[in-house]
């Protein structure tokens, strides 16, 4: 999963953090107006079956898709100039590319908007994921 969610980014030419919370708070970048895509660390389950046989692979966690915004702006306009194009483009750019380009089916999918996160005053939103791979 680091590897697609890296691809994502490379081909959108998004920035791309992989990290703990603690860790994206320390974040530093120069470009200010590029989406980020700061995914945490991803949790990974095995199934087996009967046999002992790998049957499947389950990915769960959570990403933020955020750009960096003006902490005195009202709601509103974190809604209509950050929230509202991460949603009705970004997010779908990530699931299209999962269900399309890779061996994986999305189990389920949640956002969240968020304004003036960490200490770089982020607003976009946060993405909760499960993510399957048939082996």
């Amino acid at each position: 999963m680091y590897e697609t969610f890296k691809n994502i980014a490379t081909i959108n030419d998004w920035e791309f953090d992989y990290s703990r919370h603690d860790f994206q708070n320390l974040y530093d970048s120069d470009e200010l107006t590029k989406i980020h895509l700061m995914v945490d660390p991803i949790k990974i389950v095995t199934n087996f079956d009967e046999y002992g046989s790998k049957e499947s692979t389950d990915y769960s966690g959570s990403f933020m898709l955020v750009k960096s915004s003006d902490i005195d702006e009202d709601y509103n306009t974190h809604y209509q100039n950050y929230i509202k194009p991460i949603i009705n483009t970004s997010t779908d750019i990530i699931a299209d590319y999962i269900k399309c380009d890779t061996d994986f089916s999305i189990d389920s999918w949640s956002t969240i908007e968020v304004i003036n996160v960490l200490d770089y005053n982020f607003s976009g939103v946060i993405v909760n994921y499960s993510i399957s791979s048939n082996d």
